[in-house]
This record gives structure tokens, C-alpha cells and sequence, in this order.
């Protein structure tokens, strides 16, 4: 399964990196072929999706997270798919 994240508005400051669920492996860049799911959403919303701070499901009925693909395959990407942050 992989996963492109782009930002909310696409050509504006964009960043593009594909997550590959099935190698563990973040990439920044386009993914060459096609994504399982592609999500679009800002900086400051994935950082809360990730840490926890805000629930996908919740960030996708506000409309804060943008998803195209498989839907199916967008729901295993939860926030628990990344890493704890380490406490200083």
C-alpha cells in the first residue's frame, strides 16, 4: 500500500512525500506509478493527525483532509503507523 501526501492546496509551497506501508519507507517526492490513496491536507493538520492531536476520520468529514483512491486502503493509515516523538 502507498500513500502520497500532498498539501491542501496543491502548487503552493508544496511538499510531496510517499509513504510505502509495505516497505516502511517515507520518501519525499512523487510516487512513480499510482497510490493506493493519495491524502491532501496542510502542514499544521498532518502534525496533528500524526501526533494523535486530531483523528483522520475527523480531519476527513471537516474536509480538512482531502482523499483520493482507495478509501479502503486509506484507512490503514492511522496515526499509530509513525514513530513517538522523543521527549527532551
Amino acid at each position: 500500500n502507498r500513500r502520497l501526501l500532498a498539501p491542501k492546496k496543491i502548487g503552493i509551497n508544496e511538499e510531496i512525500f510517499t509513504v510505502d506501508l509495505k516497505k516502511g519507507e517515507v520518501a519525499q517526492g512523487p510516487f512513480e506509478g499510482k497510490p493506493d490513496a493519495t491524502f491532501s491536507l496542510k502542514d499544521e493538520d498532518f502534525v496533528k493527525v500524526a501526533t494523535g492531536k486530531m483523528n483522520p476520520q475527523f480531519a476527513f468529514m471537516r474536509r480538512v483532509m482531502k482523499i483520493n483512491g482507495s478509501l479502503s486502503a486509506a484507512h490503514k493509515f492511522t496515526p499509530d503507523i509513525f514513530p513517538k516523538p522523543s521527549k527532551m
